[in-house]
């Protein structure tokens, strides 16, 4: 394995990437659902506290809405609208990337994305039909609810060739001042962690998932971000460029907090030969 480091005018973190495993089909795990307890464990962390928590305050009652929702238990819902039937119990979603990872992504992040599922700002056959029949207390809820969960993450699927990880790694990074597209670290932050409240993370989020998110971007599908952000970077991405970065970051695991904010080297992950 080697260590690649590039200059991203932002913060030092150390990362690990995990790459190349063989694609297997990944069955949802639908019986193991955290307890109350264990959220509110994880919640102790003031960063996580403040990564779940939407407008009030989140406590048990919070939490326990979320998980019927999550059940299929909302007020006008039913089987049909359990979210562990496709993003499975503890959020982990679907390795294939048909079903986005929820677990600890930002709480309010996911509850705007469930309004604008609804008003119909992101089109999606699926999730539209659902949202639009969750109050708005439910949708907050539910995503304080995957929030507070410290999931494991699936074994990252398909062989992808170094090269394409290299760019991948150096878009998120530095980005591409040729392409006029700009780090992802940016606004995603260090190895792709999030921004909370309202940035997503990208680290462990499904290659296939967030390359098709670009995509829509691109085509002028999915239009819900702060001032056209990230249609404006799409629109000048390939597909390759899409396909890299997203391949990267499906990789990338964060292996210790980052506490200073003084701009530093990026050091990227190792990647093996």
């Amino acid at each position: 394995m080697t260590r690649k480091t590039y200059i991203a005018g932002s913060i030092a973190v150390t990362m690990s990437i995990i790459v190349a495993a063989p694609f297997v089909a990944i069955a949802q795990n639908r019986a193991e659902q955290p307890g109350i307890r264990a959220l509110e464990a994880n919640l102790q962390d003031e960063r996580a506290l403040f990564n779940a928590t939407v407008n009030e305050p989140v406590d048990d009652d919070l939490l326990e809405l979320g998980r019927l929702v999550a059940m299929g238990g909302a007020e006008r819902g039913g089987s049909g609208m359990a979210c562990i039937t496709c993003h499975g119990a503890e959020g982990m979603g679907d390795g294939s990337g048909a079903f986005p990872r929820l677990a600890g992504q930002a709480g309010w992040y996911t509850y705007k994305q469930l309004i604008d599922y609804a008003s119909g700002a992101r089109p999606n056959q699926v999730m539209s039909g659902i949202a639009q029949r969750l109050t708005e207390r439910e949708m907050e809820a539910v995503s304080a609810y995957y929030a507070a969960i410290d999931a494991p993450y699936h074994p990252v699927a398909g062989n992808v060739d170094n090269a394409l990880l290299q760019w991948g790694g150096q878009l998120g990074a530095a980005g591409s001042a040729e392409k006029g597209i700009p780090a992802c670290v940016n606004c995603h932050g260090p190895s792709g962690m999030g921004n909370p409240p309202s940035v997503p993370y990208l680290a462990g989020q499904y290659a296939n998932y967030m390359t098709y998110q670009l995509q829509l971007w691109r085509e002028g599908v999915r239009d819900n971000d702060s001032m056209n952000v990230m249609s404006s970077i799409a629109s000048k991405m390939t597909d390759e460029d899409m396909r890299a970065v997203s391949e990267y970051y499906a990789r990338v695991r964060p292996t210790r907090d980052v506490a200073d904010t003084v701009p530093r080297a990026v050091d990227l992950p190792e990647i093996a030969e």
